[in-house]
């Protein structure tokens, strides 16, 4: 019986290596310790149409789940399809499979495809006459001509103006967004920089990206430069007003200064940074030292903050801490640096409130949080599957990040690294814009300095003579049964946490 099981282990991770070999950049495989398997493919043929399979410890004995992403078929055909990839996944159970399903896809699309064909052949009755031809031709010919004083000027493209963004040193690409067509939800905004603005066919599928005929209109700021409908081209002037993207960017600083908004931005007296408990914004990196870190600054204060806030994330994915013995060890902690120095109340994160980000997102709107959340949902079997063997984070010891933000140090196996890449691989395919800017480090803040304390203190430092002696406390165990999507808002829960749209049972 052990001698099958191996045997059967065996093929199954032969299985995986061809499927990589075959599809390359197109297929993403992650392995779980127990197991079990998520297999990832978009075949570049399909299109849009891709193919997640959760893979059990027991298959092929058992037949894999299948889901079928597409933002093209109707849901019908989803439906039909994945009762037909069922229905092979039957027939192959007890042998490895999801090559063979792919194909099995790829043949009925393109079955499915040429009855489309057919069907529209047949809806057209007879063919077209000669003489109806020439008369169609004859007749357009005419209109062509009659329109040719009021040929409307030429109007730049809006791959000219990624060029432009992409090569023009005096324009920040971080402050354009995109307007597009999501061929599901409508007219959705990104930021310029969220998109690889590669060619189509040589980005991964993972990537956000957009083919240029779905642009409706780009911004600076919030201002629009060139929308296709309006015919509005204010970033070569080539239609519209004549004016140029620098022009709009000279107009909308000289606004900004007759509003005295500026003025404002400088004013040292006023607070725009996030001092709330939250340190969702904070950009770090593994090694090096980065320099998007948006701790309380003043050098910052003279950034836009209107557009600052557009950029910054407002959401967030977390694990919360729930083990009450770490709890009450943070608590302990935090107790006895109030000893020294009392003036840290304000920073300190609540019990209640601690948790270790996953990854921080941008929501614009009620219908973003509704989509992000529904996602969540759909994918809960595949992050079931990711930890079906159970994860464990230790919380052990303390370090900061740029001495401004105390965390205790969170210790994890490549499962953990594995279900987060997972995660934000599935928010990015949906076309949420995920707001991390480097390398995940996993920890859970203790407490952030804001900036009146740091004014109060006359230092933005936390002392390091007030942690040294924890750079070695074990804190304690905290299980991964929930993720959460949470508001960076300061409005919270009865219990002290975040507001949450949408949390994710993974027991």
């Amino acid at each position: 019986m052990a001698g099958a099981e191996t045997m059967s282990n065996n093929e199954v991770a032969q299985e995986m290596a061809d499927l990589k070999t075959k599809y390359g950049k197109y297929c993403k495989v992650i392995s779980h310790a127990g197991g079990t398997y998520i297999v990832d493919i978009m075949p570049c043929d399909l299109q849009d149409v891709g193919f997640k399979f959760p893979v059990p410890c027991n298959y092929p004995a058992v037949i894999p789940q299948i889901i079928i992403k597409s933002s093209t078929m109707t849901a019908l055909d989803k439906e039909q399809l994945l009762k037909h990839l069922t229905s092979v996944a039957d027939g192959l159970q007890g042998s490895v499979m999801i090559n063979n399903l792919v194909e099995a896809a790829r043949a009925w699309i393109e079955q499915k495809n040429s009855e489309k064909g057919t069907d529209a052949t047949a809806q057209s009755g007879k063919p077209e006459s000669k003489k109806a031809k020439n008369k169609k031709i004859k007749k357009t010919k005419q209109i062509k001509e009659d329109v040719t004083d009021e040929k409307k000027p030429s109007m730049k493209t809006a791959e000219d103006v990624i060029s432009r963004i992409l090569w023009d040193d005096n324009l920040p690409s971080d402050a354009f967004v995109v307007g597009y067509i999501d061929r599901f939800l409508g007219i959705l905004e990104k930021s310029f920089t969220a998109f690889s603005w590669e060619d189509l066919a040589s980005v991964d599928y993972n990537v956000l990206a957009v083919p240029k005929h779905r642009i409706q209109y780009f911004k600076y700021k919030d201002v629009t430069v060139w929308d296709k409908t309006q015919r509005l081209d204010n970033v070569f002037g080539s239609t519209g007003s004549k004016l140029t993207i620098l022009d709009v960017m000279g107009k909308y600083e000289d606004e900004l200064a007759r509003k005295g908004l500026n003025e404002v931005a400088n004013n040292e007296g006023e607070d725009y940074d996030d001092d709330s408990d939250s340190d969702d914004d904070i950009t770090v990196t593994i090694g090096t030292v980065s320099e998007n870190y948006n701790a309380d600054s003043d050098d910052d204060a003279t950034e836009d903050s209107f557009w600052t806030d557009k950029l910054r994330p407002n959401h967030f994915i977390a694990v919360r801490i729930t083990n009450p013995d770490v709890v009450s060890a943070v608590t302990d902690m935090q107790d006895a640096i109030l000893e020294v120095e009392a003036r840290y109340a304000p920073c300190i994160i609540p019990g209640g409130a601690l948790h270790v980000t996953l990854c921080v997102l941008r929501l614009d709107s009620p219908e973003q949080v509704s989509n992000a959340s529904r996602m969540l949902q759909s994918i809960q079997s595949e992050l079931k599957a990711l930890i079906s063997s159970g994860i464990t984070l230790q919380l052990e010891g303390v370090d900061t990040f740029f001495k401004r933000v105390l965390y205790a140090k969170v210790h994890c196996e490549q499962n953990f690294l594995d279900f987060v890449e997972h995660l934000k691989m599935c928010l990015s395919q949906e076309g949420l814009e995920i707001k991390d800017a480097h390398e995940f480090v996993p920890h859970m803040t203790l407490m952030k300095t804001t900036r009146p304390v740091s004014r109060l203190m006359g230092t933005k430092n936390i002392d390091p003579s007030l942690y040294e002696c924890f750079h070695s406390l074990e804190f304690g165990r905290q299980n991964i049964e929930s993720i959460h999507l949470c508001s960076m808002a300061e409005s919270r829960q009865e219990d002290g946490f975040y507001l949450t749209p949408a949390s994710v049972n993974l027991q």
